[in-house]
């Protein structure tokens, strides 16, 4: 994979956008709807390939650069309105050619949207918990998810962490620390609240000073299907179109989520927009396949590199 430097300053923005570590409520809570469809969760069958007829020469000629792209392609579905492409229901931001740009290696499925329902493919890699004395001592287990459980006047009761591995034994008031590559991190968590079952992946922390900053915490299984993620997930992944979440948002292979744009789906149902057309994903594809490290909203879209060998701007 290519190495993409970023200036302090943007680092900084794409951090913010991708913030993570929804902080759930209890099991059994009820949410608003959001922008879900009626069956979230369960795959889409495949989408039909995009409209048109693949010509290599007429989208090299249409699509020269991204400023292309946007004005020819992207604009007319995705950025007439807020978030017309995908009615809020998550990230990519397609108003402008800059948040185009501002996709490359971003994580997807964050910022917007119920936590619970982010895609595997999206999820992060999870800081770590270890226990420090008594009869787990040393136990160390990803965190999955952080969820507060409360009473019913809403009052708290505790954190119920899950983790990857099952407790060796039962333990009350047993010590932890929250790390994060390796290293402890005591601005996210730690003290000596925690309660474990022998042979659960629940960890109960009862004193709420001890987990101070939950919603920093990073969650490896916020959807809580247990299947964790690798922290590979990125809207944009230079020299992997099909490895990008927006390629596979805007072909409907690839996602649990609706294709984009929503042309013709009950979340719009006053917008006609229909899905890029071939020559589009194919010129978009190419210019992820082929992205170098300086390259910028000035430069050419490159079309002949190795990796674009097998694109026909579809799945």
């Amino acid at each position: 994979m290519r190495t993409f430097p970023r200036s302090t300053a943007l680092a900084f923005l794409f951090a913010s956008m991708a913030c993570t570590g929804q902080i759930h409520d209890a099991p059994g809570a009820t949410h608003p709807d959001s922008d879900r469809r009626p069956d979230a969760g369960q795959p889409l069958p495949p989408a039909a390939p995009p409209p048109g007829e693949l010509d290599v020469d007429r989208a090299r000629a249409r699509f020269e650069t991204t400023t292309d792209l946007m004005r020819y392609a992207i604009s007319p579905g995705c950025s007439s309105e807020r978030n017309e492409c995908h009615n809020s229901e998550d990230f990519p931001d397609l108003s402008t050619e800059g948040n185009l740009w501002n996709l490359v290696g971003l994580g997807c499925n964050r910022g917007i949207g119920e936590r619970t329902e982010v895609e595997g493919f999206c999820e992060r890699i999870g800081d770590e918990l270890r226990i420090e004395g008594g009869a787990n001592d040393g136990f160390t287990a990803i965190i999955g998810s952080v969820t507060r459980v409360t009473s019913s006047d809403e009052e708290f009761e505790h954190y119920e962490i899950r983790v990857d591995r099952p407790v060796p034994a039962a333990q009350a008031d047993a010590s932890f620390v929250v790390l994060r590559d390796g290293a402890p991190l005591p601005p996210l968590g730690g003290g000596g609240s925690a309660q474990t079952d022998e042979g659960a992946s629940r960890i109960r922390v009862t004193d709420e000073r001890d987990i101070p900053m939950p919603s920093s915490i990073r969650q490896g299984d916020e959807n809580q299907d247990d299947s964790y993620g690798d922290g590979t997930g990125v809207l944009v992944r230079p020299g992997n179109a099909r490895d990008s979440y927006l390629v596979r948002r805007l072909l409907g292979h690839g996602s649990d989520r609706v294709r984009m744009p929503l042309a013709g789906n009950p979340d719009n149902p006053t917008e006609v927009n229909p899905p890029l057309s071939r020559d589009a994903m194919y010129a978009l594809m190419s210019w992820i396949n082929c992205m170098e490290p300086d390259d910028g909203p000035f430069s050419d879209i490159r079309y002949d590199c190795s990796e674009n060998a097998d694109n026909g701007g579809q799945w």
